[in-house]
This record gives structure tokens, sequence and C-alpha cells, in this order.
């Protein structure tokens, strides 16, 4: 059976992570959960902390990491996925997910098994083919044209390059760890993924229900999304030049 380490790139997110961790603990293939927490002013952090200490499922299969200031969802995710492959676990597998469930915890098993056919990246997409519950137009809008931009500029055969639900093989998160990150927050999902196109790893997505946040405050503003389709084109460049 696959052992996964299932990571959570944390800020402020404490009404939603006890809920969540709950659910993950009982889904088949999650060996793991690594929580990287930029040390939230909700006192995240501690909280996890009191209840590994409390309860013992969470004491065999919690583990957190706090940084001492936020640092941007990609560094969060390279930084859990480093401690996966220097903790001497053996994991088979690593998995990046939102902590505010607009990824569902019982699509896990699906993306696992497709790792297990020999992918080396999952992405469990919200297009062609996936259902989205609750978003707002204009998210809806942008979304479908940040990715429609991403395919024209780097490649067509993936649909979705901004959806943070992601299943990694042992050799393409240690392949990330070995590459430069040039860009933070969620347009590293971009730069991530042209790496490992690059490199010629086998890419797959398969399609998830995706459900707009009912618990807490989304934290993406006007000026992450500009910078975010900045930063996309300058990874289409990167990506087309070393395709040169």
């Amino acid at each position: 059976m696959t052992r996964a380490l299932v990571v959570l790139p944390s800020y402020n997110e404490r009404e939603n992570l006890s809920a969540l961790i709950d659910d993950l603990l009982c889904v088949r293939g999650v060996q793991r959960i690594c929580v990287v927490d930029d040390s939230s002013s909700d006192g995240t952090a501690q909280m996890l902390c009191e209840r590994i200490a409390a309860n013992a499922s969470w004491h065999e299969s919690v583990h957190v990491v706090v940084r001492p200031k936020k640092d941007g969802r990609g560094s969060a995710v390279r930084d859990g996925f480093a401690w996966g492959l220097q903790s001497g676990e053996g994991f088979d597998a690593y998995v990046e997910m939102d902590c505010d469930f607009s990824h569902q915890p019982l699509a896990v098993p699906g993306g696992l098994e497709l790792l297990e056919q020999g992918h080396d990246l999952v992405i469990g997409a919200r297009y062609p083919n996936g259902t989205l519950i609750g978003w707002p137009l204009r998210r809806r809008v942008f979304s479908f044209l940040a990715n429609q931009l991403a395919r024209v500029l780097i490649d067509r055969r993936v649909p979705d390059y901004t959806n943070g639900f992601r299943f990694y093989s042992v050799r393409a998160a240690r392949r990330l760890l070995e590459l430069p990150q040039r860009h933070k927050g969620y347009v590293y999902l971009s730069e991530s993924l042209s790496y490992l196109l690059r490199d010629g790893m086998k890419v797959t997505t398969f399609p998830i229900v995706f459900r707009n946040r009912d618990r807490g405050v989304s934290k993406t503003t006007l000026p992450e999304i500009l910078s975010a389709l900045g930063g996309l084109l300058l990874i289409a460049r990167d990506h087309r030049r070393s395709r040169q």
C-alpha cells in the first residue's frame, strides 16, 4: 500500500486544520501529515502542538514545521517535501493540498492510484470536467483565462496549471528540491509544473469537485493576482527557451 505524506501549507488556518487533519487520517494511503505554518497570528501552531500532545493518533501521524514568517505557499510545500525526504520514513508519494476544504480528502486515493500506475505528477483538476461549487463568477473567469493562457504559452496537454491539489512521486519531489524556486506564492505551481514537463516526467490529471471555501476568508488579493500573471509570462519564457 502507498505510504503518502500530505503537506498542508498553512497561514491563519486554525478553524480549518483540526477538522481537515481528522478527515485525512481516515483516508487510505495517508501515512503522515506535515503542516508547514508561517507563525500564524491566530495560534495555529500552538493548537496543533496541543492536539499532538493530547491525541495518540495525532502524535504518531502529524508533524508541524513552524517558520518565522510568511514566505509563500510554494516554499512551504518545498519545506514539507524536504522534511519528508529527510525523515527516513520511506514515503512512496507526496501530496499537497489547501487547508480550507476546497480540496476534498476523499479524492486523495484516486490521485494516489494514478501515481501507482507510473505517473510522476497527478493534478486534481477543475478543468475541463471538474465540478465547481460556490465559486464567484469573477474568480471562475479569471482562473479559466489564466489557465488558457498557460496552456498556450507552456503546454496544451495540461488543462489546470493553477490548482494546488497535487500528487508527486518520490522522483518528482526530489527533483523539485534540486531546482531553484524563482517565484513565490501560487505562481510556483506553474513553475514547478514547467520544471517537471521539461524533464520529461509523466504528468496526468483527474477531475475533482472544487468547493469554494466555506470557512474563513480567501487571502488572494488583486496585487497577488497581477504578480502571478507577470510570473506566468516569465515562466513561459524560460520554458520555451529550455526547449530550443
